[in-house]
């Protein structure tokens, strides 16, 4: 993004000052600021608050905020090119203190490196401390009514330009709050010493998170997946047709719920196996270990983010983390704490790579069941229902021979590399129509890989054999006739949910109409 990008910005939020909805989102980013770390300006060192930053500053480098606002009449703006001037141009304090003029006043630097904690600071608010200047009045100096004459003056003239000061403050906050989000970067927070993006299933406290983790202590959501013969069956092969890859290996499980994946790590000839859950599955897992006697797995209870392991790094993390439409749960934030964490500079990550495909479908029959059905319930209008029914998209094994469109490959996850911002993507769609019929919904499905000496892969795709996670419908308000040759341009938007890190908000764009759906 162009540096010139962030006024247009700044400007599209000014004309919203007054909604009351943005500043209770906004009061919202003030209160997680106030909480988030920064990094020393100047040296290494993490600070837990922009406030013990300034302190931090001023009493180990001699850069006192205060005294720069007075000597330089520095404002918002100012402070903000300052904070990109020292990163962009690794500018030392000496520099700075030695400064007789503001050298970071270039509008090139309203850009940042990278987005943090001391670009949302509140400058403005910072009282004007002309006393502690050491330019400030000595009330001893026989010159001191003339020059408290000129700090008064300064004043004056700062206090006419508080209000606006103020406003312009606001939209520069939004302005990079709406950078943010177009740059896809996660605010973070510091929890136990540790640092989390706010939105991220690491920064949901224990209570929160407890639902989550209870609906994994029943045996029948495990009896689901260890009946799924494609899901299971492909970890094991993935294991048992590696097992020189494998042996001697130390391998992490991670959600390992009926310890099965780590039993199988065992038995292909794995060294350690260490397996985390924080369900009371675990408990159960436990006996599992004893009744088969596997000797080498030991088990914790626990969320992996908040647990410290019987050991540090590992060769494999294996786990099968997977959600409807792949990325619902967003289980897929603990693989990637596991990978940055505990896993080998050489490790391998099982699976290590999953693609997110989607196609056009027309079923009648399914359409009436689940969207039709509203017309007309025991003869009485129920329609006003539809509307809500829509957003949320089934979960259903389709019927392959329905497919009206050739598939998109919409997402293609490298587990090695993928970030904390992997549910929040676009898609521009084009689908080329491969029969005739009636277009009614949009089918979305993952395929999973484990990228090894003999590789191993399996896929959710209607045209495969039907697993656990069936598939995700969304359907349309209204059917729309298509026919072969056909194509349909469109825009699919993932964002990981607001109001919750484990669910998604979906958007679809095709035939004119912008469709929203939420997985939750």
């Amino acid at each position: 993004m162009e540096h010139e990008d962030i006024p247009e910005l700044i400007n599209e939020q000014a004309s919203n000052s007054a909604n009351s909805d943005d500043d209770e989102d906004f009061s919202d980013v003030d209160e997680e600021m106030e909480t988030v770390a920064v990094q020393c300006l100047f040296c290494k060192q993490q600070l837990s608050s922009v406030e013990i930053g300034i302190e931090h500053l001023s009493s180990l480098h001699s850069i006192d905020f205060h005294r720069l606002k007075f000597k330089f009449h520095m404002d918002q703006y100012s402070f903000l090119k300052l904070i990109n001037c020292i990163r962009w141009e690794n500018v030392t304090a000496e520099r700075i203190l030695a400064a007789k003029e503001p050298f970071w006043n270039d509008e090139k630097y309203l850009k940042p490196k990278e987005y943090e904690a001391w670009l949302s600071y509140d400058y403005d608010e910072m009282p004007l401390l002309a006393e502690a200047d050491s330019e400030a009045v000595n009330i001893n100096d026989a010159s001191a009514t003339q020059s408290l004459n000129v700090l008064k003056e300064k004043v004056r003239e700062l206090e006419q330009l508080l209000e606006q000061a103020s406003e312009d403050m606001t939209k520069m906050r939004k302005g990079f709050q709406r950078l943010l989000e177009k740059e896809k970067l996660p605010s973070i927070s510091i929890k136990n010493g540790k640092v989390k993006a706010l939105n991220s299933v690491a920064a949901l406290s224990a209570e929160a998170d407890s639902g989550y983790f209870s609906s994994y202590a029943h045996f029948g959501i495990h009896h689901e997946m260890l009946s799924d013969v494609v899901r299971t069956t492909s970890y094991r092969d993935a294991l048992f047709l590696n097992k020189p890859f494998v042996s001697g290996k130390d391998v992490l499980d991670v959600g390992c719920g009926t310890s099965v994946l780590s039993i199988f790590a065992s038995q292909a000839g794995a060294k350690n196996v260490i397996g985390i859950d924080n369900s009371d599955i675990i408990y159960n897992a436990m006996d599992i270990l004893k009744q088969n006697d596997i000797n080498n797995v030991t088990l914790v209870k626990g969320r992996l983010e908040d647990t410290t392991l019987p050991q540090e790094k590992f060769d494999i993390i294996i786990s099968e983390w997977m959600g409807y439409f792949l990325l619902f749960e967003g289980m897929l934030d603990s693989i990637i704490y596991a990978r940055d964490t505990h896993l080998r500079e050489d490790g391998v990550l099982l699976p290590n790579r999953c693609t997110m495909s989607i196609v056009g479908y027309g079923n009648e029959t399914l359409y009436k069941q689940q969207v039709t059905f509203w017309d007309n319930v025991y003869d009485l209008n129920m329609s006003n229902m539809k509307k809500e029914v829509l957003h949320e998209p089934l979960i259903d094994v389709v019927d392959a021979q329905h497919i009206l469109t050739e598939s998109n490959l919409i997402a293609d996850l490298n587990l090695r590399k993928v970030d904390l911002n992997y549910s929040n993507f676009s898609y521009q769609l084009n689908l080329n129509c491969t029969k005739n019929g009636e277009l009614s919904a949009f089918v979305g499905y993952f395929d999973t890989y484990f990228d090894l000496p003999v590789p191993v892969m399996f896929s959710t795709s209607p045209n495969n054999k039907p697993t656990h996670w069936k598939q995700v419908v969304f359907f349309l308000e209204h059917p729309q006739k298509v026919k072969a040759g056909d194509i349909i341009i469109g825009n699919l938007i993932c964002r990981r949910s607001r109001n919750s890190a484990r669910s998604l908000d979906i958007t679809i764009e095709a035939f004119g109409k912008k469709y929203s759906y939420y997985l939750d």
